[in-house]
């Protein structure tokens, strides 16, 4: 199943930001329920029951860190964040802070939602705004001034060109051929 997702003790779950529609099952007491999220929507089935939620519905896409143990070891948890508890999808969750931020972002821009972050205390909120902002996006590509373009590379100077040999002329007479 393209875009799914298995749940298991000790076991990452992950549903695939790049292959819509992604199906999964939440986690709690609705674990018999299936959802599907396609580009505009989101299906949650329970039962026979059925609920299609227009993504424009949810706040965005919220990561909440927990801490796993004494160590001071955390798990990441990304999900579909809706004003009713239960309508709130798992996207992703491991143990790895990159993987998590990764995936966070990445949903973020599949779903062209905003990216929120919900803190221990359960308050939701946006990234940092201003000068301390984080800015999510494609790389620029590296600029390439036209005045470079046209020069050959560095190691490409040293280099002298080639120069060819006389070129030499076979002529055939009958069978064999002679060098004039």
């Amino acid at each position: 199943m393209a875009g799914g997702a298995t749940v298991g003790s000790g076991r990452a779950y992950r549903l695939d930001p790049a292959t819509l529609p992604a199906r999964g099952s939440p986690l709690g007491e609705n674990a018999a329920a299936t959802f599907t999220i396609e580009a505009d929507r989101a299906i949650l089935r329970s039962g026979n029951a059925v609920r299609d939620v227009p993504l424009r519905e949810y706040r965005g896409v919220a990561v909440r860190m927990e801490p796993i143990g004494s160590d001071g070891s955390v798990r990441g948890f990304v999900e579909l964040l809706h004003t009713e508890p239960e309508l709130t999808l798992p996207l992703s969750i491991a143990d790895d802070p990159n993987i998590v931020a990764n995936d966070w972002q990445a949903w973020g821009r599949a779903l062209n939602l905003p990216l929120l972050i919900v803190g221990q205390d359960g308050s939701i909120g946006e990234p940092l705004k201003g000068d301390d902002a984080i800015f999510i996006g494609a790389s620029k590509p590296r600029r390439r001034h036209s005045y470079f373009a046209k020069r050959r590379p560095r190691f490409l100077t040293r280099r002298k060109i080639g120069q060819l040999d006389a070129v030499r002329v076979l002529i055939a007479d009958e069978m064999f051929a002679t060098r004039h």
